[in-house]
């Protein structure tokens, strides 16, 4: 029998909520569940999207399905437990998914994605969050992102779909500004993705711990390595606030932030047991990002050769650079059309014994996103 919950919530539009969810921690695999993972849109994807949205000068609508999870179908018996409603001895056997179960992601993905294809929906290689329909009212896209969901196409194509998911019962909410997609504000008049949303936050939480310190032209201190196990660690509370901070500065290099990179990479090192010197480190760069939350990408086209979709790639590697471990540390970055749509810092997994192949490694793994987006998505 699987316990529940309440949960309540001030909602970033200030509304109140109250929910029922399921807790995931006491289901049983292979009893209460199965497979659980429900895959979402590759940013490599959305980004080339965006592009396509600028060059053809196609419409956007953000789509939030409410109660998403509720309408997901399960394959097996979960009896809820939850006082409120039923005796000591009884349970609630669930019909459909409930939030907070370990499976629900993956049933909505599945139900949404049943009800796509129903009303002409195709596509899905090689992302299976990447699916479009074309008819006489145009071409519309549609990218998935659990319950958030991006349409782009033309006017009449966009409005056919949203009347299609209402059809099929699906309640919409409907948002045509993209100020706030995957955390991510995209102004489509400037042609500009920032995160200045999460950075507003990152200040509340870290400011106090940033005050005082000086002002940095660089995004991490150069030629500093962290290192994995040391002697002296942060106490628990320090640990708490390592992670946290980390985890936001992960997820800003994931959209809009792609000169963090190797700062990140470093601090992701001692994750699990920092030292003082990589709270500090990690401060630092936060700091950095409290200094310059007005940056982000540039996504208008630039470089527009005979209507056609140029991409190019630029390579490097640093052999030996780990101070850690010695391995080499390499990087990448992918432009489409003068815009940043892919980028990677990293350490290389095998060893090598110069530069030269270093820099091959790297150039190896460079070419090969090239080719996949290229044939992939192009």
């Amino acid at each position: 029998m699987v316990k529940s919950k309440w949960i309540f919530e001030i909602k970033r539009s200030g509304l109140f909520k109250v929910r029922l969810v399921a807790c995931g921690y006491s289901q049983i695999p292979g009893v209460d569940f199965t497979e659980s993972y429900a895959p979402v849109i590759n940013d490599v994807c959305w980004c080339i999207l965006i592009i396509a949205m600028l060059v053809q000068k196609l419409e956007a609508q953000i789509i939030d399905i409410s109660t998403a999870f509720l309408y997901g179908d399960l394959n097996e018996d979960v009896y809820l437990s939850c006082k409120e409603v039923h005796g000591e001895k009884d349970a609630l056997l669930l019909l459909h998914a409930i939030y907070g179960l370990v499976q629900a992601a993956r049933s909505f993905y599945l139900k949404f994605k049943e009800k796509l294809r129903k009303i002409g929906f195709k596509g899905g290689y090689p992302d299976p969050c990447f699916l479009y329909t074309k008819n006489e009212n145009g071409i519309c896209f549609i990218v998935i992102w659990v319950d958030d969901s991006l349409l782009v196409g033309h006017e009449k194509a966009i409005q056919e779909a949203i009347n299609d998911l209402k059809n099929e019962g699906f309640d919409l909410i409907l948002d045509g500004t993209l100020d706030d997609y995957l955390s991510c504000e995209i102004s489509l008049n400037m042609a500009w993705i920032h995160q200045l949303f999460l950075i507003t936050k990152l200040i509340k939480k870290f400011g106090e711990h940033t005050k005082g310190l000086q002002v940095c032209k660089t995004p991490g201190t150069p030629g500093l390595g962290t290192l994995r196990n040391p002697k002296s660690v942060v106490d628990p509370e320090k640990h708490k606030i390592y992670r946290s901070g980390v985890g936001v500065l992960l997820y800003l290099v994931e959209y809009s932030r792609p000169d963090l990179a190797n700062a990140v990479r470093e601090l992701l090192k001692t994750l699990y047991s920092p030292s003082q010197a990589a709270y500090k480190e990690m401060l630092r760069v936060i700091k950095f990002v409290i200094d310059t939350k007005n940056l982000g990408i540039n996504v208008a086209p630039t470089l527009i050769i005979n209507n056609e979709w140029n991409i190019e790639g630029f390579s490097d590697s640093d052999f030996g650079g780990d101070k850690d471990t010695r391995i080499s540390v390499a990087g990448f970055i992918i432009y489409l059309m003068g815009v940043p749509i892919s980028w990677r810092n990293k350490g290389q997994k095998s060893v090598v014994l110069s530069n030269s192949e270093a820099e091959y490694v790297v150039l190896s793994e460079a070419a090969r996103e090239v080719k996949f987006i290229k044939y992939s998505f192009l």
